[in-house]
């Protein structure tokens, strides 16, 4: 008999190997999940999700998300009107976010903060992390 997901105790763990998995739906897409199409003013930006059979995907929000899929609703290409999508995390490759230019909106990401390029000898991830906090409390 084969082992189920919740037999194996792995729900959790599940989708995490996938860069666009459950943690970042409820994180970085926090914004879009809800129970209805969001509004123009609230100015969220578009997400398209780009699948790895070449599909495209127009996200108008996420419904709701599991350990092993996502379920999503989409734009129909050209008609306006929605679909309902369930995705398994492993077939997205890739996530476009467009911001709108006028609201500059952030969904987890922080675009007023510029990056700092870390000079010196090479570094552990460790002593890096360390270098960077030091540098965001100042002098």
């Amino acid at each position: 008999m084969a082992e189920t997901p919740s037999d194996s105790g792995r729900e959790d763990v599940l989708g995490a190997g996938c860069a666009f998995g459950p943690v970042f739906f409820a994180g970085q897409l926090g914004g879009l999940v809800r129970e209805r199409c969001p509004q123009p003013q609230e100015g969220l930006p578009s997400v398209q999700l780009h699948l790895h059979n070449g599909e495209r995907l127009d996200l108008c929000h996420v419904i709701g998300f599991t350990p092993l899929w996502v379920a999503l609703a989409v734009w129909e290409t050209g008609s306006g009107s929605m679909r309902t999508e369930l995705l398994p995390y492993a077939s997205i490759v890739r996530v476009t976010i467009d911001v709108p230019r006028e609201k500059g909106t952030r969904i987890g990401f922080d675009q007023a903060h510029t990056p700092s390029v870390m000079r010196g000898v090479a570094m552990t991830p460790e002593q890096a992390l360390r270098a960077a906090s030091a540098r965001a409390e100042g002098p």
